[in-house]
């Protein structure tokens, strides 16, 4: 056993002292080369490329004109955005006129297992998907608000449509969240 401890520590020692020796060459130097240095001079604009500069009689040249207005909503979009408004709020009423029951089969909800139990479950997992259908536009108006904002194009009317989605969801999470089970 001590040899072999003998033989891994001179081996590691004359690993440690080739590594310890100078190269034959100096290493590169880090300083700017030749080729990376910038030189020459640059020519002075002239004419047009001069943007508003004064001219040789030292006036200022005419600001250029005010860009365009922005294009106005394609009315076919306005409409889509119209049809997905009125989409969520056909879900919304269904959400509005089940309440009522999953309020009552929830508040009637016995122990775990019991059928009342089941039935305020199935009830309360009723109005998760009808709020489900009602996001559906939500995400749609939310696309269409997105990529017409990336091409810039106008989208008050989608927002608007989009904002009054959103309000209804924010309603139904508000009647989920009360009637939550306990389970």
């Amino acid at each position: 056993m001590n040899a072999l401890r003998l033989t891994i520590l001179a081996t590691s020692a004359a690993a440690l002292a080739a590594c310890a020796s100078t190269p034959d060459t100096p290493y590169p130097s880090l300083a700017i080369r030749d080729a990376e240095r910038a030189s020459g001079q640059y020519p002075v604009p002239q004419g047009d490329c001069a943007g508003n500069a004064p001219d040789a009689g030292g006036t200022l040249r005419p600001a250029p004109p005010a860009p365009p207005p922005p294009p106005s909503i394609p009315a076919s979009l306005v409409e889509q955005a119209s049809q997905l408004e009125a989409q969520a709020r056909a879900a919304h009423a269904d959400f509005e006129r089940a309440v009522p029951a999953a309020r009552a089969a929830v508040r009637g909800a016995g122990a775990v297992g019991s059928k009342s139990w089941g039935r305020a479950e199935v009830a309360y997992a009723n109005l998760r998907s009808l709020r489900g259908q009602t996001a559906i536009p939500l995400a749609d108006l939310d696309t269409l608000v997105a990529t017409r904002s990336v091409a810039g194009e106008p989208v008050d009317r989608i927002v608007a449509a989009r904002d009054a989605v959103a309000q209804l969801v924010e309603q139904e999470d508000a009647v989920l969240v009360e009637l939550a089970p306990n389970s």
